[in-house]
């Protein structure tokens, strides 16, 4: 028997331990419009916010739809405790409409956006908003594909930092998806340690993502070396522009989680250790994005 809906359940499917995944990126971005300004507009910052929480919140919605409808994720093999789908026995048709409420939701700050800036976020926003949909829906989602992690990387990285720079200095500087390449790293990272983690249960469910194609073993020792490049390409973007004080602004900061880029770097990808692997990844992702956020500022 369904459960009545209720908040904490709604809560869950929104799952707001991985809004990191987009607020970092945003942050990012604004600290590069204030290194070239010195200055933010805060109402700015706040529609950038609530934008990509409502966007991010959107994403998990349908991506818990869209495994429990395809027969993905199951009360027996289902990995998350925050998957309200599954775990809490929302209606599926329910968590589906939930995202299409956050889409609906985020429209209501993006046409204030629009009316202030013009038409070039809401640009953004809308392949933003294609890619979010092709990575649940349709005969070959996005997220069943070896293009996930890049399309991810793309524009969770790369579109939002080029969104809220714009949204600030009302420019478009193509030069920021340069400088959004950690956020890019860092995102393809997050998706790929994820899948990496589930090699065992979607290769039964024909899921092609990349770690299904390449096996275990390869996934394993690329995972390992794009933790390391991720790490390092905030102090590499920052030095190759010679600005070399916010390298070691970054090189500073970053000493205070190393302990946490060592332990991350020795988990051992799989079913068992998930948990662990998702919670460091996340919690890296603030790090290294704060880190690097702060080197652009002072540095």
């Amino acid at each position: 028997m369904e459960n009545k809906l209720r908040l904490k359940d709604i809560i869950n499917l929104a799952a707001p331990h991985t809004w990191t995944g987009s607020v970092t990126p945003a942050v990012i971005g604004l600290a590069i419009a204030y290194h070239q300004t010195s200055h933010l507009d805060p109402l700015m910052v706040f529609c950038l916010m609530v934008i990509v929480i409502l966007m991010q919140s959107a994403v998990n919605a349908f991506d818990d739809y869209a495994d429990f409808v395809k027969g993905t994720d199951t009360l027996e093999n289902s990995p998350d405790a925050y998957d309200a789908v599954i775990v809490y026995g929302m209606k599926p048709k329910t968590a589906r409409n939930l995202g299409f409420l956050s889409l609906l939701l985020a429209i209501i700050p993006a046409v204030y956006v629009v009316l202030t800036c013009g038409m070039v976020p809401l640009y953004i926003g809308l392949v933003g908003a294609v890619v979010l949909l092709c990575y649940a829906f349709g005969k070959y989602p996005i997220s069943y594909l070896p293009l996930g992690e890049l399309l991810c990387g793309f524009v969770m990285g790369g579109l939002i930092p080029l969104a809220g720079y714009y949204m600030q200095v009302k420019e478009l500087n193509w030069f920021v998806l340069v400088e959004a390449l950690p956020p890019m790293i860092g995102m393809s990272i997050n998706m790929f340690s994820n899948n990496g983690c589930d090699i065992e249960r979607d290769i039964p469910a024909w899921r092609k993502t990349l770690a299904c194609i390449i096996g275990r073993k390869r996934t394993d020792r690329l995972y390992r070396f794009l933790l390391i490049l991720w790490v390092l390409s905030p102090a590499i973007v920052l030095g190759a522009q010679m600005r070399w004080g916010a390298a070691l602004v970054y090189a500073l900061a970053s000493l205070a989680f190393v302990h946490l880029i060592v332990r991350q770097y020795r988990i051992q990808l799989g079913a068992l250790e998930r948990e662990k692997v998702m919670t460091g990844a996340t919690t890296l992702v603030s790090l290294v994005g704060i880190a690097y956020a702060l080197a652009m500022v002072i540095g």
